[in-house]
C-alpha cells in the first residue's frame, strides 16, 4: 500500500472516531473560551503594566487547551491499541514505517486545521475587548505570534502522537501525558535550580514561540522556541518507529 493510500485509511478510520470531533471542538472552544475570559477581566488592567504582553494574554487560552490536544493526539495512536484495530491496520500497511507516517500525517492535519482558525478567532475575539490597548497582525511581532500559537499546539500533538504509540496504552498515555503537561513542567519553571532546564520542556518551549518579550529566565527567543519544539515531535515520532519495529505489533 503507498502512502497516500494508507492515509486515506487512516482518514476513513479517524471518521468512525465520533470521540475526536468532540475533541478537536474542545480544543476550540476552550482555547477561545478562557482566553476572552481572561482578557476581559483583567485585560485593561496588564495593559497599563510595563511588563505587558499582548501575545501572551491574548493566547492564555493555550495553557488550557493541552488537554484536548492530549486527547486528540491518544485517540489516533494508543487508542488504536484499545479498540483493538490495529492489528488488521497493520496487516493492510504491513510497512511499519508508513503506517506511522500515515497515522502523523492525518493527526497533524486535522490539529493544524482546527488550530489555525482557533488563534485567529481568539487573537481578534481578545483584541476586541481591549480597546486602544488592542494590537493586530500588522503589529511587530503578533503575525509571528498568531503563526505560533497555531504551530505549537500542532507540533505538540505530533510529539504526543509518538508517546502514544510508543507505550500503546491509552490510559497509562493520559496518565502520563495529561500531569506532566498541565502540573509538572509549569511546577518545575517555578524552582530556581530547574527553569534553566524546564524552559527546554516541549510546552515551556512553545509558549516561548508565543510571546511576544522574551523573559530573563528564556534561554532563546521565538524561533529557537519553535525549533526546540519541533525537536521533540520528531523524537517522540522516531521513538514511536523505532518501537513499532521491534515488537510484534
Amino acid at each position: 500500500m503507498t502512502l497516500l493510500a494508507a492515509v486515506h485509511a487512516e482518514w476513513t478510520k479517524v471518521r468512525t472516531v465520533r470521540s475526536l470531533p468532540v475533541a478537536l471542538l474542545a480544543y476550540a472552544v476552550v482555547v477561545i473560551g478562557v482566553s476572552l475570559g481572561v482578557v476581559a477581566g483583567m485585560g485593561a488592567g496588564e495593559a497599563a503594566t510595563p511588563d505587558y504582553d499582548a501575545a501572551l494574554l491574548a493566547f492564555y487560552g493555550l495553557n488550557f487547551g493541552h488537554v484536548a490536544v492530549i486527547v486528540v493526539a491518544v485517540l489516533l495512536t494508543a487508542g488504536e491499541y484499545s479498540r483493538q484495530t490495529v492489528h488488521p491496520s497493520l496487516v493492510a500497511v504491513p510497512r511499519r514505517g508508513r503506517f506511522l507516517a500515515a497515522k502523523v500525517v492525518v493527526g497533524t492535519a486535522l490539529v493544524l486545521a482546527v488550530a489555525v482558525p482557533t488563534a485567529l478567532l481568539t487573537l481578534a475575539g481578545t483584541q476586541a475587548l481591549l480597546g486602544s490597548a488592542a494590537v493586530g497582525l500588522g503589529d511587530p511581532g503578533v503575525l509571528r505570534a498568531t503563526l505560533a500559537a497555531a504551530l505549537y499546539p500542532t507540533l505538540l500533538a505530533v510529539f504526543c502522537m509518538g508517546v502514544g504509540m510508543l507505550l500503546r496504552d491509552q490510559v497509562a498515555a493520559l496518565a502520563l501525558l495529561v500531569p506532566f503537561f498541565f502540573l509538572v513542567t509549569p511546577v518545575l519553571e517555578l524552582i530556581p535550580g530547574l527553569r534553566d532546564v524546564a524552559v527546554f520542556l516541549p510546552d515551556r518551549a512553545g509558549q516561548v514561540a508565543v510571546r511576544l518579550h522574551t523573559r530573563p529566565i528564556d534561554q532563546f527567543g521565538p524561533g529557537t522556541g519553535l525549533a526546540v519544539l519541533a525537536l521533540w515531535a520528531l523524537a517522540g515520532v522516531l521513538l514511536a518507529w523505532w518501537a513499532l519495529r521491534r515488537r510484534d505489533a
